[in-house]
């Protein structure tokens, strides 16, 4: 049996899994600007970033820079996608913001564009035939990192069970430029798991982290050459399968989990550490909620992350461990009963692709995806 993949099997799962919490409330989709706006109370200032580069040799824990955020933008808007190709994931860096496109013939290449335009610059660079990019992030240095993987996946048995895994995945790290700068090939270790990638986050010292899942979740760390650091695991019997993962803007790598002992809705905010194969403390880390699942995770600009699920997008104070703001799902303008990328961006606002699915008429079997009607919503998020 096999499967057009392109995501396929994350957008259900995730999709499947946000439409459970029963949380939502949207604002009419025809509108092309969000009414009303979050209050705003006193920003902090930031700490300046660590910096890191493949090529350098410096510590990063010695290494600092100094950067000047753009003034933060109130601006909540909702704008129509005007481009010719599909796209499906995005992620943002800087003032760019990275799209990953599909062609009718199932090809894969990456749009570039400005936030609030409606169209993409198509970069020179496409996934190999048979394979596709599907997820993608950002380093600290605006790099895009994103992951290709077979187009086509052979279902297996294992243990009597269905598993996707995925016989050639690379990692590709392209520059601001566009110009493709390596292909760390990872297949020896993700074909070994249930499902491929799922999320990628780089930390700050360049460690890069594949979240998937093997007896539980798992999440893959490499270095910054492509080497084979370590494997976190998880139990599922302690934590949910449905994992958030992302940097935060300390630099390190979090993943936001279920907790299946409490069972009363309460999910865990952990450190991961791909040096050490670990997880970090998670007792102060606490999201109670009505069990709603998160889904993505990014860093902030006024809170360490911005993590965004079933309940809304909330901004999160490590040093305090707790909520420092949220925007809860009924002022979003879009339901979250769904699968929506994030990213957020210097000038504070959360960017999410909305798409409107549907069944391909034409060749239902297969199970692949069209889109109708695909929106970007900015969102602001950090408070001054």
């Amino acid at each position: 049996m096999k499967t057009q993949k392109y995501r396929l099997m994350g957008m259900l799962l995730l999709a499947g899994t946000l439409c459970l919490t029963g949380c939502g409330g949207s604002i009419d989709p025809k509108a092309d600007v969000m009414e009303g706006e979050v209050p705003q109370p006193v920003m902090q200032e930031d700490l300046a970033d660590s910096t890191y580069r493949v090529d350098d040799d410096t510590d990063p824990k010695e290494s600092s820079k100094s950067s000047v955020l753009p003034p933060l933008s109130t601006e909540a808007q909702t704008i129509d996608y005007k481009g010719s190709i599909p796209i499906d994931y995005l992620t943002a860096s800087a003032d760019v913001v990275y799209l990953v496109s599909r062609d009718q013939d199932g090809g894969s290449g990456i749009l570039k564009m400005k936030p609030g335009e409606a169209d993409g610059e198509v970069l020179p660079v496409t996934a190999p035939d048979g394979m596709v990019f599907s997820v993608m992030t950002t380093d600290e240095q605006g790099n895009l990192y994103v992951v290709a993987e077979d187009r086509d996946i052979e279902a297996v048995m294992r243990d009597d069970e269905f598993a996707f895994p995925t016989e050639h995945c690379e990692i590709w790290r392209i520059s601001l430029s566009g110009e493709v700068m390596a292909k760390l090939d990872v297949s020896e270790y993700i074909k070994k798991e249930v499902f491929s990638p799922r999320i990628i986050a780089v930390a700050g010292n360049g460690d890069i982290y594949l979240s998937t899942q093997n007896d539980g979740t798992a999440v893959l760390a490499f270095d910054a050459e492509g080497n084979f650091l370590n494997k976190i695991s998880y139990d599922y019997k302690v934590y949910t399968l449905r994992t958030a993962m992302g940097r935060g803007r300390d630099g390190k790598v979090y993943a936001v989990l279920g907790d299946n002992i409490a069972n009363d809705g309460t999910s865990v905010i952990v450190e991961l550490d791909g040096r050490n194969g670990s997880i970090g403390d998670v007792t102060s880390f606490l999201l109670h909620s009505d069990g709603s699942f998160y889904s993505c995770v990014c860093p902030g600009r006024d809170c360490d992350l911005v993590i965004f699920g079933g309940q809304g997008i909330l901004g999160y104070d490590l040093g305090s461990a707790s909520i420092k703001w949220k925007v809860p799902a009924g002022e979003l303008p879009f339901s979250t009963e769904g699968y929506f990328p994030m990213a957020t961006l210097p000038d504070g606002r959360a960017l999410f692709l909305d798409k409107n699915y549907k069944w391909d008429e034409d060749d239902p079997t297969n199970m692949w995806l069209v889109a109708e009607g695909t929106k970007f919503h900015y969102v602001p998020a950090a408070r001054q």
